[in-house]
């Protein structure tokens, strides 16, 4: 029998590459455990530290404000974001007198995500889109009870979650068709006007008609530097009507991007602070929440659970010990071009609305008079809760 030839060495290059993937999933490894503790503030590593120690800092050099008064506005371009945003101040402006009103532009029904997690579904069929609709709405009446909200004070519009810059800039006057929900009208009952076209000037005037409605003093809405395309239409439609009624304009943050807020997940004990400490030269505002306040919030975002199901840690880290506000900047008369005399003029009527100079009018003659038309009849008896 010949001998047996003597195994061949193996090369330590071969060794080596045998371990590198080992080495390079530890360093991967690593490497995410150090971001979930930048994003999370998980306190025992040193970026963690770093992070809430930056939040603090951030959060203490913004001024105080105090809570609104009078009739508010909430424009909510989701159900959910008038709890994320401002559930504490709501809360106050009740407490002290004032009104709370509450406008969802959106039901919500473009998170194909969240409709296969709630219904259990495998696909996002056009049918589930339109049940998580009809899901969030009885969430978000929900959540506004929760929070003191009378629940003829609560607007649905219907229109389609994840389209309204589409409608405000590119149909403004031929319908979009959801590519989520696959209609092309406001789809839902409960809402001001179902089968409404999806369009952009039907988008304005069922605003427009709400604002006439109510006549407010505050209008709270999304930054235009929010990180959702629907927020920023939300910003174009609140700033012109706002500023068309006389209102007091404030603007709040829900995507401040990837990462914000920080650190996610529920920190009662820490504050809120911006993305980016002023906007334009305007600095954000902190209003301070009590602990029942916080209470009270947190109830109101466990009425969203079909959120909570997709994003709970997102939703959690915006219960803090204060929520923020931008004030819009007010131009002085000298800016405008107007005489000092001019500046202090009454609230803007329905008929001022519809001045010649407005070039798409926000509220037109024929659906002003809320309380004329079969669709006037059905608002007003379904807010003031009559049959």
């Amino acid at each position: 029998m010949p001998p047996k030839s003597p195994p061949r060495p193996v090369s330590v290059l071969k060794v080596q590459k045998r371990r590198l993937p080992w080495k390079r999933l530890t360093v991967l490894l690593l490497a995410i455990n150090l971001v979930a503790a930048f994003i999370n503030g998980w306190s025992w590593l040193p970026t963690g530290r770093s992070t809430v120690r930056k939040v603090q800092q951030q959060a203490a050099k913004l001024p105080v404000i105090s809570s609104l008064k009078g009739k508010v506005i909430f424009i909510s371009p989701h159900p959910d974001d008038e709890t994320l945003a401002a559930g504490g101040l709501l809360q106050d402006i009740q407490a002290k007198g004032g009104q709370v009103y509450v406008v969802f532009l959106t039901s919500g029904d473009g998170f194909a995500l969240d409709a296969r997690v709630t219904h259990r579904s495998v696909t996002a069929t056009p049918a589930e889109m339109l049940r998580l609709g009809n899901h969030r709405m009885q969430e978000a009446r929900n959540a506004t009870q929760l929070l003191g909200i009378p629940q003829d004070h609560i607007y649905f519009l219907g229109f389609p979650d994840r389209g309204l810059n589409a409608i405000y800039l590119q149909n403004y006057l031929t319908p979009l068709t959801s590519p989520f929900t696959k209609v092309n009208h406001v789809p839902y009952s409960g809402t001001v006007k179902p089968g409404a076209p999806y369009t952009g000037r039907e988008l304005e005037d069922l605003l427009g008609e709400v604002f006439y409605h109510i006549s407010p003093d505050v209008v709270l809405a999304p930054t235009f530097f929010d990180g959702h395309p629907d927020h920023r239409t939300a910003a174009y439609l609140s700033t012109r009507l706002a500023s068309l009624y006389g209102a007091r304009l404030y603007f709040y943050m829900v995507h401040g991007g990837v990462e914000w807020p920080l650190p996610k997940g529920l920190h009662q004990e820490l504050p809120l602070s911006p993305p980016q400490q002023s906007l334009q030269g305007v600095q954000w505002n902190r209003y301070l929440l009590t602990s029942e306040q916080q209470t009270r919030k947190i109830a109101a975002i466990k009425a969203y659970q079909s959120q909570l199901k997709v994003i709970p840690r997102f939703m959690w880290a915006f219960v803090r010990q204060n929520e923020l506000l931008l004030p819009a900047p007010i131009p002085s008369a000298h800016e405008l071009g107007l005489q000092e005399s001019t500046v202090h003029t009454p609230k803007v009527h329905a008929p001022k609305v519809h001045a010649p100079k407005v070039q798409r009018p926000t509220v037109q003659a024929s659906t002003v008079q809320l309380l004329s038309e079969s669709h006037g009849a059905a608002l007003r008896s379904r807010y003031t809760g009559s049959d």
